[in-house]
């Protein structure tokens, strides 16, 4: 049995504030604040060209990310966000005039501005309309068209944690010999994903949501079926085969995906995401993610019994770590938790709840005792 105490005392914040807004940016926690200070140690002087280092830690760490996925180490690349890493997809291929995208009228801007640039190549893009933040699988299907070659869809919706259901649409843009891209970002570190059972061709993921690292690093996964349909769309020194061989200016791209890394990433950045990754795997992605389906229950169930109307679909598959919900004075109701030192989001006039495994029933209830109090 998971010790979750253990894992709350290294979130040092959860004696000042009750931080439940994972969807938007995370806090660090005292095994990543370690390993910078272990990295910033060595680069002080003792380790000063610590770059035979770094591509060793960088090489474990994509491993890492490899294990969660359940992907190949070798079709995963390092970006610095979301939106980097769906432009290494939007600008890699060869577009015709005339070629389709699908997309839906529900998604952060990062998985729909790097389709619409592509526009003007005479790319259309046609959206699915969401209903009431839901995501229909027919709308889905309906939307297809004959000149349709790629498809993309978030993990879980940002504005209300809807869940897409990854394998089913992953079977559907198979069956239609589409591309099939997942924006990562608000899934990835609270819910499990499997990128070979979900047959996803690509996928994006920042990890300064709730894989809590620091912000700026990301990466990109591009499985076999579509690796060499991509070009590297911005490629420099470190996409080469053989990066040290300087003057050899002609030599071919890596045959791994570092063929879409550029040049120097972020090292500090490996550093606390690599510790904070690997506590995470030590937990278990099952457990955390059966330990906040349930924070996500006990928030749905204790919302209704206020009365008040819930945002997020409460039906078991679809649900995330996010739960969104109207008020009257939301504004208001937001201003007031902060006063309390309770940190949510306001998203289009909403209250947005993103609790992690390291919350408890306590604290969420603190919350709900303060959200009761604002009512009354």
């Amino acid at each position: 049995m998971t010790n979750w105490q253990t894992y709350r005392e290294l979130f040092p914040h959860l004696g000042e504030q009750i931080y439940l807004n994972h969807a938007a940016i995370a806090p660090m926690n005292l095994r990543a604040q370690q390993a910078i200070l272990d990295f910033m140690t060595q680069r002080l002087g003792k380790n000063i060209e610590f770059w035979p280092d770094a591509l060793e830690n960088k090489s474990y760490f994509i491993e890492r990310v490899a294990q969660l996925i359940h992907g190949s180490a070798d079709k995963i690349a390092i970006t610095s966000n979301t939106s980097a890493g769906l432009n290494i997809l939007a600008n890699g291929l060869n577009w015709k005039k005339g070629d389709r995208i699908l997309l839906n009228d529900f998604e952060f801007p990062s998985n729909v501005i790097p389709f619409l640039n592509l526009q003007r190549h005479g790319v259309k893009v046609d959206f699915v309309k969401n209903r009431d933040g839901i995501i229909a699988i027919d709308d889905i299907i309906e939307n297809i068209h004959p000149r349709t070659r790629l498809m993309s869809i978030s993990f879980v919706e940002f504005l209300n944690g809807f869940r897409n259901d990854l394998k089913q649409i992953g079977k559907i843009c198979r069956d239609h010999d589409l591309i099939f891209s997942v924006d990562a970002i608000q899934g990835l570190g609270a819910l499990q994903l499997n990128v070979q059972e979900c047959e996803i061709d690509f996928l994006a993921c920042g990890g300064h949501k709730w894989l809590m690292w620091p912000a700026g690093l990301a990466f990109a996964y591009i499985s076999p079926r579509i690796f060499d349909l991509l070009h590297p769309a911005q490629a420099g020194w470190m996409s080469l085969e053989i990066p040290f061989d300087f003057f050899n200016y002609h030599q071919p791209f890596s045959p791994t995906a570092q063929r879409f890394e550029s040049g120097v990433f972020s090292t500090i950045s490996i550093q606390a995401a690599t510790a904070t990754l690997d506590m995470m795997l030590e937990i278990g992605t099952n457990r955390i993610e059966q330990k906040i389906i349930t924070n996500t229950q006990f928030l749905i169930q204790k919302i209704n019994e206020m009365g008040l109307n819930l945002f997020t679909d409460p039906s078991p598959e679809h649900l995330s770590g996010i739960v969104t919900f109207f008020h009257p004075q939301a504004e208001a109701l937001f201003e007031y938790l902060k006063q309390n030192k309770i940190t949510v989001s306001l998203r289009e006039g909403k209250i947005r709840v993103s609790p992690h495994f390291y919350h408890d029933e306590g604290d969420l209830q603190q919350f709900l005792d303060i959200v009761s109090r604002f009512k009354s």
